[in-house]
């Protein structure tokens, strides 16, 4: 009985996994192997709940280093993740509240494996593409799935962008990233974010692309104060609402 993760087919191969509205994690599925995109927040158990959607052989990846895309990790033996974010999860890791729960479910994080741009996965009948997207944190990562013109972009690409947290980039960083993606754009027409709900129109890239764009050179006239659970920041909206980019002044 899973309380918190729901699962949703957006493909004939990709299922979005829902952590309790809180992170998203992707289930795709090839001819000969699964791959799942993130794992959550950890508090129920994602092997169990993914073996009820598929007995694959089953690969696991991590966009990126942060809790809720990590803490998922202890119910696999093996992760890909960049090598620049391996520090940022392990500094996660060390935190005494996901410590204790490690302990009472006498589990630990899985092995890490690096992977990085120019690595394909092969799923049969279905690759994704890695490619390296630092900024919100030193080893983010974007997938491409050619075949469904979908780009899987963890929380690099996503309405609200994170760039206050202490392992953030520079927003130039971040910008050139972005820069990197526009030349992917006639490869995808949709994206899955680190939080999606459904699929997304590929557009945001752009606008948030441009909003980056603007934190970076100053233009923050309009900016406002922003508040979250590591203090207060500043906050860049663009559009309608979340969308906004979150920075340190």
């Amino acid at each position: 009985m899973f309380l918190r993760m729901k699962e949703e087919k957006i493909s004939g191969h990709i299922r979005l996994i829902n952590d309790h509205d809180e992170s998203t994690a992707y289930l795709v599925t090839g001819t000969d192997k699964a791959l799942l995109i993130d794992t959550a927040n950890g508090r129920e158990d994602l092997h169990a709940f993914v073996r009820e959607l598929t007995d694959l052989p089953l690969m696991v990846v991590n966009t990126h280093g942060h809790f809720d895309h990590v803490y998922g990790n202890i119910y696999f033996d093996r992760v890909y993740i960049h090598p620049r974010d391996i520090a940022v999860a392990e500094h996660y890791f060390a935190d005494p509240d996901f410590a204790a729960w490690c302990k009472k479910l006498d589990r630990r994080p899985a092995e890490f494996t690096t992977i990085q741009e120019g690595d394909v996965i092969d799923l049969g009948g279905i690759s994704l593409e890695i490619y390296d997207t630092p900024g919100h944190t030193p080893g983010g990562i974007v997938l491409l799935d050619r075949k469904e013109r979908i780009l899987f972009t963890g929380d690099t690409i996503i309405e609200q962008t994170w760039m206050q947290m202490e392992d953030a980039c520079p927003v130039s960083v971040l910008l050139a990233s972005l820069d990197k993606v526009q030349k992917l754009r006639p490869l995808f027409d949709h994206i899955l974010t680190g939080h999606s709900r459904h699929l997304e129109d590929a557009s945001l890239c752009e606008a948030q692309r441009q909003a980056v764009w603007e934190v970076a050179h100053g233009m923050n006239a309009g900016d406002e104060s922003y508040t979250w659970f590591g203090g207060v920041c500043m906050a860049h909206p663009y559009g309608r609402e979340p969308r906004r980019i979150v920075y340190q002044d």
